[in-house]
């Protein structure tokens, strides 16, 4: 994908975080399951479940605005019974009226228990006020209960300001109501969906993510469905962060290492290619060229790897209107991606794309990258693959033998988990382009997550030895290596994964993320922590922008019990990351640490390390 560049290249994207959660153990979200603490702080006395389900809640509701409060008033007295005569009735049969005011409120709570099993919500919210009103202020227990009781009424109404207010009285009542706090995580989550405000959905997952937690920390990890909103709460937190960190972000251009594998996940670019030709070409003498400005001052920056000065020469040539101008703006548009500035980079990709008079391939350039920028960014996780699809497809009208396209749609394709679909690309770049290495290894890379995903023995063998034959024929392509390694180290071939990163540092004696993958192996293999943060210590110091290498210290931190650390690494990760998707990943880490030392510190519990 053009945002990710090789592979091996940043750890992201996809295809490394993979490995990364295999090789640390756990998925983040998961890995508070093993967390393990003593008994629910439940309530004694616990409301009478109501018999319909909240998931049948519009149809209830519509009970509900049908019914009309003053024809269910007489229900109100349902407990007593009807009489013919006062003569048929014998004394113990009428019953007493409670003169307790806990078992007033009791009696009030059963009325509207009932009239909420009957759909009939108002009248149940009349009632769990009423038994609020007469319960002793020295019950918290039962006042907790009456108020998560009315919050449950107000939920079947969708009233989630009151549901969020009965609740926070509740848990104020009681810290550890895990009714209350369940509740109020569903009501706050529903409300930061209801606006595309990302300041109002930050605030209000952050407190979503508290509740959650508290509630699969007090119920010990035994129920899936918290488990999975925890995941779900963290992916929609993180991603919320991101598009807020973008609207203030500074530029800061990636680490000159990963610029130069970005390249490599390209064999037609025409930036590429000029510069390919022109090495190719004679030089004559006699026709001297100004390259101190413009385009080709930005090109021969480009050739040095002076990447500081890329983005203002290009802006001389697009002012002053050259004929490089196109050129230009596609350099530039590269460059705001690689600095971090992706609107900047959309505004400049649609004008090449919607400019007919730009030549072909580099308008399918520019649709690629802007492809890759829909399926990174964190605004619509429904309509993001739309327009990425949408942009390869026009990509393929124009320019159907373009192997970039389908090795970059493969990619996308992989990062949302549509393998098969993504093995179907990868065979086409491949087979229009035999030689681009990159795509090469990537099909058999994705071959192999198929067959390994179905425990097809015979495709998992067959793959092992096409990447040995890879790296004959690729010997150049640190791609081939790492991608190799990850697949050993699937197979838990843990002395060998470890040989093919050390082969890939011969190769690319600058790749950080290699040494980290060791690191990992390290790990995996012999729980050998010292050794694997010394390698990733080592990584750091051969590139301190490796924003994988922070983040993959950070989450040994979070399992050796170093939330704080933890929290100090991700905060260093998060401005090097090279897209919103990244950093939304990133504020998830951070944001699950987080939450951890705020529900512990509330709930008065140490947490205890994960086992490393």
């Amino acid at each position: 994908m053009a945002t990710d560049g090789a592979t091996a290249g940043e750890g992201g994207g996809g295809v490394p975080k993979w490995v990364v959660g295999l090789a640390v153990g756990v998925p983040v979200a998961a890995a508070l399951a093993y967390i393990l603490f003593g008994p629910s702080g439940e309530p004694k006395k616990k409301p009478k479940k109501a018999g319909k389900s909240e998931q049948t809640k519009q149809d209830e509701k519509s009970h509900v605005n049908e019914a009309k409060p003053v024809e269910e008033v007489p229900a109100a007295k349902v407990e007593e019974p009807k009489v013919e005569s006062e003569q048929k009735v014998l004394i113990e049969d009428v019953p007493e009226e409670p003169t307790d005011p806990l078992e007033k409120a009791v009696a009030a709570k059963n009325r509207g228990n009932k009239y909420f099993r009957g759909g009939r919500y108002e009248l149940a919210i009349k009632c769990y006020s009423e038994a609020i009103d007469i319960c002793p202020t020295d019950k918290p227990v039962d006042l907790a209960t009456f108020h998560q009781n009315r919050a449950a009424a107000f939920d079947q109404l969708d009233d989630l300001v009151a549901v969020i207010e009965d609740c926070d009285t509740a848990v104020n009542l009681n810290n550890k109501y895990v009714k209350a706090l369940d509740r109020r995580a569903k009501s706050l989550r529903k409300q930061a969906m209801r606006v595309e405000n990302f300041e109002v959905q930050v605030d209000k997952l952050k407190q979503c993510l508290e509740d959650i937690t508290s509630v699969c920390i007090l119920e010990g990890f035994q129920k899936q469905e918290h488990l999975v909103m925890v995941d779900s709460v963290l992916k929609e937190l993180g991603r919320a962060e991101a598009g807020l960190a973008s609207k203030t972000r500074q530029p800061v251009l990636t680490s000159a290492h990963f610029i130069a594998q970005y390249f490599t996940s390209f064999c037609e670019d025409p930036i590429l290619k000029s510069l390919e030709k022109e090495s190719e070409a004679d030089v004559d003498e006699k026709d001297p060229v100004d390259t101190s400005r413009g385009y080709l001052a930005a090109r021969e920056c480009l050739k040095k790897c002076e990447y500081d000065g890329i983005i203002g020469h290009c802006d001389q040539e697009i002012n002053m209107d050259g004929e490089m101008s196109s050129m230009a703006r596609l350099l530039r548009a590269t460059f705001y991606i690689l600095t971090k500035q992706q609107d900047l980079a959309m505004t400049d990709l649609t004008v090449l794309i919607e400019n007919p008079e730009v030549g072909v391939k580099l308008r399918v350039n520019a649709l690629i990258k802007r492809a890759s920028l829909y399926i990174q960014q964190c605004k619509d996780p429904t309509k993001d693959p739309e327009l990425s699809f949408a942009d390869f497809s026009r990509a393929v009208e124009l320019d159907p033998e373009n192997a970039d396209i389908y090795h970059h749609r493969g990619q996308v394709h992989l990062l949302i988990d549509q393998i098969n679909k993504a093995i179907v690309d990868f065979n086409k770049a491949v087979a229009l382009q035999p030689n681009f290495p990159v795509a090469h290894v990537q099909k058999l890379y994705t071959d192999y997550r198929a067959a390994s995903t179905i425990g097809d023995h015979s495709t998992v063998n067959s793959v092992l030895g096409k990447f040995q034959e890879a790296i004959d024929k690729f010997p150049k392509c640190v791609e081939t290596y790492a991608l190799y390694a990850q697949v050993l180290n699937d197979q838990q071939e843990f002395d060998k994964a470890d040989e093919q990163y050390q082969a890939g540092m011969k190769v690319d004696t600058q790749n950080a993320n290699l040494l980290v993958h060791r690191g990992l192996v390290a790990l995996q293999a012999r729980g050998d922590v010292a050794r694997a943060v010394e390698l990733i210590q080592s990584a750091l110091e051969l590139d301190e922008k490796c924003e994988f290498a922070y983040e993959t210290l950070g989450t040994i931190e979070v399992q050796r019990g170093n939330l704080k650390r933890a929290i100090e690494l991700f905060d260093k990760a998060i401005p090097l990351a090279n897209t919103e998707l990244e950093m939304g990943h990133l504020f998830g880490l951070r944001d699950a640490a987080m939450a951890q030392i705020t529900v512990s510190t509330k709930l008065g519990i140490t947490l205890p390390a994960m086992g490393i």
